[in-house]
């Protein structure tokens, strides 16, 4: 289900060149250590049993036509040096994308307990690279989810749906308050799923979202989709504008959608 050596595919466009019939790029080795970035600035990873070597995407501004190695640096970590061993960076030559390295220990991260780490790059250059912050944990098998929704005003607007990736439906919009109030209303079920890809849809039927004001009141509403310390979904903050989800009796509906594993 995992593999050990983990290299995260988050590799993006990051630069363009546009060159004439007979044009030749010219670089030089002393213009390549500029500017070291991590194209990702977070990374969220479950540590298998059989440990983990995670290659993270790195970029620098020039070309070279020699190899370039940058140290690693902990900015911050909240938990044990012995759980993690930093590798150099490196940028082959002839290119401007290259690969830190941070090899993390299974045994030694506690049960249940998210760890992070904030990396940086040593530029022998001097340009400061930006930073990386790896939240991580101990692989967790868990199929025993839990929902939580606070409502807003018109909580009788909300429902959710979760289906199957294929859109085969499980819950099939479920609304989970009889009332409204001016006052938050909380609902929480716990439910079990077998491993596989899902798709979570928090709706609201009138399409303005779950922020909602009446009675003199604005209430934000809120998600979470958990299972043990894994969080599959959340918003915390309100939505205003989702996807269109329209059927009878409600055809301005609009559901913010999520799509989640378990145990990818």
């Amino acid at each position: 289900m995992k593999k050990n050596n983990l290299y995260l595919l988050l590799m993006m466009c990051i630069t363009t060149l546009f060159l004439s019939c007979g044009d030749e790029i010219e670089f030089t080795a002393t213009e390549a250590q500029r500017a070291p970035n991590f194209v990702n600035r977070t990374l969220s990873i479950q540590v298998p049993q059989e440990n983990l070597s995670l290659s993270i995407p790195i970029v620098v501004s020039s070309l070279s036509d020699s190899e370039r190695v940058f140290e690693l640096e902990a900015v911050s970590f909240t938990g044990s040096a012995s759980e993690y061993t930093l590798s150099s960076a490196v940028v082959p030559a002839n290119t401007i994308q290259g690969t830190a390295t941070v090899n993390f220990d299974f045994s030694q991260i506690a049960d249940e307990d998210l760890r992070s780490l904030t990396l940086k790059m040593l530029n022998p250059d001097g340009a400061p690279s930006n930073q990386i912050t790896i939240e991580y944990f101990k692989e967790i098998l868990c199929n025993d989810l839990t929902l939580e929704i606070v409502s807003d005003v018109w909580a009788t607007e909300t429902y959710f749906t979760i289906e199957e990736a294929d859109g085969t439906p499980i819950v099939e919009r479920f609304f989970p308050f009889s009332t409204d109030s001016t006052t938050p209303q909380e609902y929480s079920v716990t439910f079990t799923l077998p491993d596989g890809d899902y798709v979570l849809k928090i709706g609201d039927t009138f399409g303005d979202g779950n922020i909602g004001t009446g009675g003199g009141v604005t209430l934000i509403g809120s998600y979470k989709l958990t299972c043990s310390i894994i969080t599959h979904a959340s918003n915390s903050d309100g939505f205003s504008t989702g996807t269109p989800d329209p059927f009878p009796g409600a055809p301005d509906a609009i559901v913010e959608i999520t799509e989640f594993s378990v145990n990818p």
